[in-house]
Formats: structure tokens, sequence, C-alpha cells
């Protein structure tokens, strides 16, 4: 059943990397961060990017520090980066380093008037352990994602980001996720964003979250954020959090 599925994962992959668009970022650096919803911009080609964040997480069992979340980007086509997660935790005194994920994201639509920017990523579980918040299960299940991620922009400042896609078990179940995020600029070099998520589980609890956030350029390859969120499903659940996020080049295209 697995082997099966992840068949058909690839195939639809290929066939998607015989339609992909140019979709590479322009000018300032676009991150994934610090909302939950993935951007559909690709890492210039020739760049690494690297997205840091450092969070408080309170559970109902305790409390949890991630110092950081990392996700590493390289651009290697106009329309592919290449993605690796890592995440380094402390929790009851006992402290973690784990590759959480390895996948890439693919453009495949730049995006016109209300026909939105879209890209595709996707993600092995290096360690299918509690992926994130939103997940309950703790039996070691997790195969992979998938996820198309849109952004609209409406003008004066303001847009929306959202995610759609599946978690896949490796019991040929899988999980929906969704992830909604409006946002609207605030000067030259900030923006705000507000953003509910979670997901629509056939085996486990359902879990949704509401969050927002703030962030701030430096410059075109330099960028600041705080963010804070709440689960609307279990009351004791909440998070806060600081990041940074950077590139630079490495190789000339």
């Amino acid at each position: 059943m697995v082997c099966l599925a992840m068949r058909l994962i690839w195939l639809f992959h290929f066939l998607l990397f015989s339609l992909a668009v140019r979709g590479q970022q322009t000018g300032r650096i676009e991150t994934d961060r610090p909302d939950q919803t993935e951007c559909p911009f690709i890492v210039k080609k020739g760049y690494i990017q690297a997205e840091m964040g450092f969070n408080r997480n309170s559970y109902a069992n305790g409390l949890e520090y991630f110092y950081p979340t990392t996700l590493l980007k390289i651009g290697l086509w106009k329309n592919l980066e290449l993605r690796h997660v890592s995440v380094a935790t402390t929790s009851e005194g006992n402290s973690r380093f784990k590759t959480e994920a390895v996948g890439f994201k693919l453009a495949l639509m730049e995006g016109r008037k209300w026909i939105p920017r879209t890209s595709i990523i996707t993600h092995f579980h290096w360690d299918n352990l509690n992926r994130d918040e939103s997940e309950r299960n703790l039996i070691k299940h997790s195969l992979g994602d998938a996820v198309f991620t849109m952004q609209n922009d409406f003008g004066k400042g303001y847009g929306i980001g959202y995610n759609f896609g599946a978690e896949f078990h490796t019991n040929g179940t899988m999980e929906g996720i969704y992830r909604i995020a409006p946002n609207m600029n605030i000067g030259q070099n900030g923006y705000a964003y507000v953003e509910v998520f979670g997901r629509v589980p056939l085996s486990v609890n359902v879990d949704h979250w509401v969050d927002g956030g703030l962030a701030y350029y430096l410059n075109d390859d330099f960028k600041l954020d705080i963010s804070c969120g709440k689960s609307l499903s279990n009351k004791s659940d909440w998070y806060a959090a600081l990041g940074i996020s950077f590139r630079f080049k490495v190789f000339t295209p």
C-alpha cells in the first residue's frame, strides 16, 4: 500500500515538472515564516536561504523550547528549490537535534489577476515522530506531505496566502492540511498577518490554531519576525516565536 502510494506521488510530481514555470524570487527575500502558510516563491538560483525560529511552546504537560527550528533552502533552477528542515529542542531537561524533513518546492503558475501564484511543496519526513503542534498521534506514522501553496495580491498592500494539501501515513491513511493567512503591508519594510491553520485527520483528533505576527525587512537579504499562536482545540496549548531569515549567493547560475 505504501509503495503504491509513493509511486503514484512521484508520478504526479513528474507530470508537474513538465508543467512547471519560472517562479523564483525577484527583489527582496520571500520566506515561509513567520506564519505556518508556506509561500509560493522559489529561492533565487545560486542562493542559499536560511529561515530560523526560536520558539517557546506550552502544552498541558509542560514546556518545550526550540533553538532554533531551521529551514535551509537552495535555489537550483528558476522553478525549483531543495529544502532541509531541522529542529533543536529542549524539553524537561532533555536536549536533542534532529533532521525533521527533506524535500523540494516547484513553481507551477506565475499568477495573474485573480489567478494565484502557485507552487507545490513536498517533504519526506526523515524523523517520523510528532511533526508539529497540530499532531497528537504519538505513534510513529508520518511518511511525508504534499502541499499546494498559493498567493493572491490585491494591491494597496493587501494579500492572502493559503495552502491545501495532505500528510501521508505509513499505514496508507492521510490527513488533510489547511493554512490561510491574510496580510497587509506596514510602511515600506514591514507587514502584519493573521492566520488559521490545522488539519482534518481521518485517524486522530482534529486540531485547529489561530496566530498572528509581524515581519520587518532590514534589507533585501535580511528579515526579522515575531509571532504567537494559540490552539482552538486545546486551551492550554500556545506558542511564541522570534525569527531571522537571510540569504547569500553560493554559485553563479
